[in-house]
């Protein structure tokens, strides 16, 4: 308890000592003398923030109280014969009965009644007793009854230690008062209870809000606008000046109030004042002392005997949290760190909480695209129309690509070839590149659906998209045609890179089956091979999907007049700063992650610009794909977070998942990390100021809408190699922590990026923009998606 509570508890005491109304033993009640004969029963003590109801025979015969009833309201009624009891029901003159009710309200009106016939009759009702207020739903009854005066009540502190007792006089509110000797089954005895006035500073929050809550732990209402709040010299401030972030300064008795007031982040020492005396020992209320001892008035509150020199609370570990009272003492040791402040609210309030289910996809797909449109040794664009007559493009890839080239069949309306397997042609199975193969025997004869079929008046060089519609508009196998090498033979031969750079594939293709100049066109006289797209990607099913429509983004061009111009401008489209809006920058896995929640302004995983925090897991995050470390600092913080539930590196396609658990109205935002694996440094995360979880209302964060918040981040602790081919990246280093120190320690985005997996160029996204859907073009890696349960 504190100092003051001491001194003003000890005043109340000799007040109390002195009035004539406490501690006096009533006699029993009774009051004026009853007819000889008459049953009378009165209520005689109430506990009415309990369950107890003491009810006393003060007539001269027994009255069988089995059929009375109880009554707070519409209801709220109970016959006493049902209720348990202590005592006989067949009461005695002169006897109580302790009746179990339960009454949890610090307002209300309790009616004894005879029977439930009509609780509204005044002639059912034997006694009243209303208290807290006026206005309870028997009032109007005691009234007409003569037992009640309209509007009193019986004033009460509100307290559960407490009961109203009967004086054995009257029918009025002046015949009750609050005791604090409880005397059920027993005479009454009247102690009146002392007034209480206590006031603690219950919270502070000096880092990121600057709030400080003070609680009325008395049991009378407290005016506050003549109190200061004062951290030293010159820095004070009269609370009446304030305006309140919750509560009133008019603070009544349990209540809290929480108010603005600058505070130094790192150490020092709050006092509250009942007046501008801020060296009066007497005039300081409460105090606490953070950071540091010493502060300029530790020495007031060392005098007023509610604070130890020297003593201090330890600094908070974020600006978000808060240091709070336990409630009893004056020792620092009585203060401790709160991760979730709780302003406005007990400090022991429970923290609710929304889990949130986290997806991390790994959307690397289009990694190049290439066209062959003009045949080898020809002048220009142009079929292949004679046997021997040949396309040839050269092109980069590493293992895990994926290879689709598309030709259209120039003697048909919409027939292409593309490869069998909907996944692509594997450029490097078992790890070994192909070289030397021919991949025709892989490719399908496909009908894109949307031309009429084998009208040769529509076919090339009639015009584009000139043709009927098809009456079948979905992607299908054409029947009864064989494989691509029937047609033509597609020929894939590899040379090895220099180790800092891919290796390069030579695709050629030559025709072998051209049509019989001698015949008529048509879909079976031989195959004319158009100019057409190579796609380089990740994913299955790049431009078409089987029993689908076509997508609508350039392959009608290719399939139905052999033109790929379309089709590879979408592929190379850029967004609003440059860059891609498609195509990935490089082919990675993603190295197990997490994902965490802070309350404070911003990111206490990493802040651009500055070095890493050698604490934080950060490094090994980035350069070794371990977040044991980073979630262990996020444990250590008292902030939420989690580890992907995948444990191994992930591939386009594939995602890491999340389950995280976030407290309410706390203002949380959530982080993520993971590592792009074919770097020696580099990962993936929001920027630094998260994504907020709940809005202004309360209502969780749903969708990936906020993907566009992620970014390519460079940890700066390791000097950078090529992309996917230094020998101190994760894939291919000894051991981990194996890079040079970078020379540039800063966290910053990757602003461009040199493809060497592709030989796309230098790729330049000053943003370092990572979502895969974003207008501004970017890297294209990743899509998140956040839903709450």
């Amino acid at each position: 308890m504190k100092k003051n509570l001491f001194k003003i508890l000890l005043l109340a005491a000799l007040v109390a000592s002195c009035s004539d109304d406490d501690d006096l033993v009533a006699e029993p009640p009774g009051g004026e003398e009853p007819v000889e004969g008459q049953a009378s029963v009165v209520l005689n003590e109430v506990e009415y923030l309990g369950d107890r109801v003491e009810i006393f025979n003060n007539g001269d015969v027994a009255v069988d109280l089995e059929g009375y009833f109880l009554c707070l309201g519409p209801g709220t009624y109970r016959q006493i014969g049902a209720l348990n009891v202590e005592g006989n029901l067949q009461l005695e003159p002169g006897a109580f009965l302790v009746v179990s009710y339960e009454m949890p309200n610090a307002e209300g009106g309790l009616g004894l009644y005879v029977d439930n016939s009509a609780f509204d009759d005044p002639a059912t009702l034997a006694d009243f007793v209303q208290w807290g207020a006026a206005g309870s739903p028997r009032e109007s009854v005691a009234v007409s009854a003569g037992i009640w005066a309209q509007g009193e009540f019986v004033p009460v502190m509100g307290s559960a230690d407490n009961s109203l007792v009967f004086d054995g006089e009257g029918t009025g509110a002046a015949n009750w008062g609050e005791t604090t000797s409880l005397t059920f089954g027993a005479e009454n005895v009247l102690t009146v209870p002392a007034e209480m006035r206590s006031l603690v500073i219950n919270e502070v929050q000096y880092g990121s809000r600057d709030l400080v809550e003070i609680y009325n732990n008395g049991n009378v209402s407290a005016d506050l606008s003549s109190y200061w709040l004062c951290l030293g010299p010159g820095t004070y401030v009269q609370i009446g000046n304030l305006t309140p972030e919750s509560g009133n300064i008019e603070l009544a008795a349990g209540e809290f109030l929480v108010l603005p007031y600058t505070m130094p982040d790192d150490q020092g020492g709050l006092g509250l004042y009942s007046e501008n005396q801020f060296g009066n020992a007497d005039a300081i209320v409460d105090f606490v002392q953070w950071g540091a001892g010493g502060s300029p008035r530790e020495d007031v509150a060392v005098a007023a005997g509610i604070w130890t020199a020297g003593e201090f609370v330890p600094t908070v570990a974020l600006d978000s949290y808060s240091i709070e009272y336990d409630g009893d003492g004056d020792a620092a040791s009585d203060w401790a760190e709160e991760v979730n402040p709780s302003l406005g609210l007990a400090n022991d309030t429970a923290v609710q909480s929304t889990t949130f289910n986290v997806t991390i996809s790994n959307v690397i797909n289009y990694l190049n695209v290439h066209t062959f449109t003009t045949p080898v040794g020809a002048g220009g664009p142009g079929p292949l129309t004679t046997n021997g007559a040949q396309y040839q493009i050269s092109f980069k890839a590493v293992p895990g690509t994926k290879f689709t080239p598309v030709t259209m069949m120039g003697n048909s309306n919409d027939w292409f070839l593309a490869p069998t397997d909907l996944e692509g042609i594997d450029l490097f199975p078992n790890g070994q590149a192909l070289n030397g193969v021919d991949i025709a025997s892989k490719l399908s004869l496909y009908d894109l659906g949307t031309e009429a079929d084998n009208d040769p008046a529509t076919f090339p060089p009639a015009g584009a998209n000139v043709g009927p519609a098809d009456a079948n508009p979905l992607v299908r196998l054409v029947p009864g045609r064989g494989t691509g090498e029937i047609y033509m033979t597609a020929v894939l031969d590899y040379t090895n890179g220099d180790g800092n750079s891919a290796g390069t594939f030579t695709f050629t293709i030559t025709a072998i089956n051209t049509p019989d100049p001698a015949l008529p066109p048509s879909q079976t006289n031989g195959f004319v091979i158009t100019p057409g797209i190579a796609v380089l990607h990740a994913l299955p099913e790049p431009l078409f999907t089987l029993g689908q429509e076509d997508r609508g983004v350039g392959l009608e061009g290719i399939a139905e007049d052999g033109m790929p111009g379309a089709l590879y401008n979408w592929f190379t489209e850029t967004g609003s700063n440059g860059s891609p809006l498609r195509l990935s920058s490089s082919l990675s896995v993603f190295s197990p992650g997490l994902v965490y929640a802070f309350n404070t302004n911003s990111d206490p995983f990493f802040v651009q610009g500055a070095s890493v925090n050698p604490e934080s897991g950060l490094e090994q995050l980035a350069e070794d794909g371990n977040n044991a470390p980073a979630v262990a600092f996020f444990n250590a913080l008292g902030l939420p977070v989690a580890a992907s539930t995948e444990e191994v590196n992930i591939g386009p396609g594939e995602n890491l998942t999340f389950s995280i658990e976030v407290p309410q109205n706390q203002n949380y935002k959530l982080g993520i990390g993971t590592m792009l694996v074919q770097t020696n440094d580099w990962f993936i995360s929001y920027n630094n100021n998260g994504v907020a979880l709940f809005d202004e209302s309360g209502v969780p964060f749903s969708g990936t809408s906020e993907s566009d918040e992620s970014y390519l981040f460079d940890a700066g602790t390791e000097v950078d190699q090529a992309v996917g081919f230094g020998a101190d990246q994760a894939p291919r280093q000894a051991g981990t922590d194996q890079g040079a120190p970078d020379v540039n320690t800063s966290i910053r985005r990757v602003s461009d990026l040199e493809d060497v997996q592709f030989g796309k160029g230098i790729y330049d996204n000053p943003p370092g923009v990572v979502y895969f859907e974003d207008p501004r073009g970017g890297y294209n890696l990743v899509r998140i998606d956040i839903q709450p349960q």
